[in-house]
């Protein structure tokens, strides 16, 4: 029979034993060394209170015994299986995305189409008792993952989507609605809910919604729309062959005006009405309401009870055991007779009470504590190791949510911009109130840090002659940080919005506004110089031209007063 140990760093702890063992074996060499030069040794038995040493002794073994009993119930040892029956309840939810290239503006950090894909995860993560499907629409809609309860496979097919998978661009809002309904009468399902991820800005299919939304209504389909952006919107930047930005280049229109793509709520939310729910991704609202709508809204299609194999806890047995051990080291010198004396050892026994507690299937090694230690003592990438860590034994959100805050401190530290303000982005959807106000506040002080990065990187190629020029100019260095400012500002009012008496976002959000400010008059102080140079060496130039015809005609005069004489 195979044993195993739910948490084997607990026997680190038996080296605590050798301490003891050596002051134990110190304190037998003392006292025979100064006993005789005391007593007479006829008399010990008579004047010294206290136990024989054969009996201090197997006092000390049974008490060493009992602790190595503690540790491996700590340890929590477990053989055998236990067959569990469960009842499982299953729905049918298909989560459609919009890959357009408008989901590439970068209005929610770090753009629109990762946190749709993040916050997609997190409703796969909130069911995972229930069949899941992956559409990814464009012009058109592709089923990308038929339902199923396999939720990694889902998972990932929704880490494989970019703007790339439909080769027909454009928005369609009516094609994931139309394939979703084919899908679940294929699949002989009637109760079932449709989530949409989309900024809305639908080119094609507008006139059908009615006719679709009458449809899934008859078919027993509710719909939640999902929008994803802002209202301000951002530009769209251009990607190179590898999928990356090009800094400084975005897609323009056919005038070659950049285009500014903005979240246009009207038609999600005319889609959603009438059963389903419209939730706006980049406000306060939470996600569990599209977990909530769908659990109450669709009957389960399925309920039985499933077989599961779970390990057998043993800690009890060798917990027993050490209690029964501290309770024989106080019982075997009262059983003789011969000690007059017994040690107080309730704290022995106090803690093996308290390995009921420590190893239940609750309390293990985590990985919090190490990640936590290790960023105080400011080793950030081992902090970041243990929290991926843990990350990847898939913990409860609540914890989940502490992990990410983690990581994104450890990169804040570590001025990895980039990916603290990811991270403190995917806080933003915890439902804990106060978790997403310090996200919130912490993205915000990671967007004016990135900034002020971008800002700073620029002003030292221009004092450095030697160095390489930027292939980003000036301006767009200051509009890219002004664009990251004003997300920063945003932040720290979604923060206030959440707690009014929170100083120090107000305090930043005052600071970061009076920055904006001082940029945007130097913007304007440098483009003023610059329209005067330009102004200056066109009236040189008007100049120079002005000279040169007046030598001209000088010339052509001469020639002519020549030729007469």
């Amino acid at each position: 029979m195979d044993i195993q140990f739910a948490s084997p760093v607990w026997f680190w702890a038996l080296f605590a034993l050798i301490p003891l063992l050596l002051l134990r074996i110190l304190s037998h060499i003392r006292a025979k060394k100064s006993l005789p030069g005391l007593v007479s040794p006829r008399l010990h038995q008579m004047l010294i209170s206290g136990d024989s040493q054969w009996q201090k002794w197997t006092s000390f073994s049974l008490i060493a015994a009992g602790l190595v009993c503690v540790v491996v119930a700590l340890a929590r040892p477990q053989w055998g299986f236990e067959e569990t029956e469960t009842e499982s309840e299953s729905r049918n939810l298909i989560i459609a995305i919009d890959t357009s290239r408008s989901m590439l503006a970068n209005d929610l950090v770090p753009n629109r189409l990762i946190r749709a894909k993040l916050a997609a995860k997190d409703i796969v993560a909130g069911l995972p008792d229930d069949r899941v499907g992956l559409i990814a629409f464009a012009g058109r809609g592709f089923l990308q993952a038929p339902l199923t309860m396999d939720h990694d496979a889902v998972a990932e097919a929704i880490d494989q989507l970019d703007t790339e998978i439909i080769p027909r661009g454009g928005t369609n809002l009516g094609a994931p609605v139309e394939l979703a309904q084919k899908t679940f009468a294929e699949a002989g399902i009637g109760q079932s809910a449709l989530v949409i991820f989309s900024d809305g800005e639908a080119l094609e299919g507008a006139d059908e919604i009615e006719s679709l939304k009458k449809k899934a209504a008859d078919n027993s389909m509710a719909i939640v729309t999902i929008g994803v952006g802002t209202e301000k919107g951002a530009i769209i930047p251009e990607k190179d062959d590898q999928g990356n930005d090009i800094p400084g280049v975005f897609i323009k229109d056919d005038q070659g005006q950049i285009v500014r793509t903005r979240l246009d709520p009207a038609q999600l939310q005319g889609l959603a009405a009438g059963g389903g729910v419209y939730i706006h991704l980049g406000g306060n609202a939470s996600l569990s309401r599209v977990v909530n709508q769908i659990t109450t809204t669709i009957e389960t299609t399925r309920k039985e009870e499933e077989a599961r194999l779970r390990p057998i806890e043993r800690f009890m047995w060798p917990a027993g055991i050490g209690l029964g051990l501290f309770f024989l080291s106080h019982i075997v010198p009262l059983f003789f007779g011969l000690a007059r004396r017994t040690p107080a050892r309730a704290p022995a026994v106090v803690s093996t009470a308290a390995v009921v507690f420590f190893a239940s299937p609750a309390f293990s090694a985590d990985a919090l504590i190490q990640g936590h230690q290790a960023f105080t003592e400011e080793d950030y990438d081992s902090a970041i190791s243990s929290y991926e860590a843990e990350l990847a034994e898939e913990p409860a959100k609540s914890k989940w949510g502490i992990l990410r805050f983690g990581i994104g401190a450890s990169s804040y530290r570590k001025k990895d911009f980039e990916r603290a303000a990811n991270e403190f982005g995917q806080a933003l959807t915890l439902e804990d109130r106060q978790m997403r106000e310090d996200a919130h506040y912490n993205l915000g002080n990671t967007l004016y840090r990135k900034g002020q990065v971008t800002l700073m990187k620029h002003q030292r190629v221009g004092q450095k002659p030697d160095s390489p020029q930027s292939s980003v100019s000036k301006e767009d260095s200051i509009n890219a940080t002004l664009e990251q400012w004003e997300s920063a500002v945003e932040h720290y009012e979604s923060a206030l919005k959440l707690d009014e008496s929170n100083e120090d976002a107000a305090h930043n959000r005052d600071f970061v506004k009076k920055k904006i400010e001082e940029l945007k008059q130097e913007q304007e102080k440098e483009q003023q110089e610059q329209e005067q140079q330009q102004q200056d060496q066109q009236q040189n130039q008007d100049e120079e031209q002005q000279q040169d015809q007046n030598q001209e005609q000088d010339g052509d005069q001469e020639n002519e007063e020549q030729n007469q004489q």
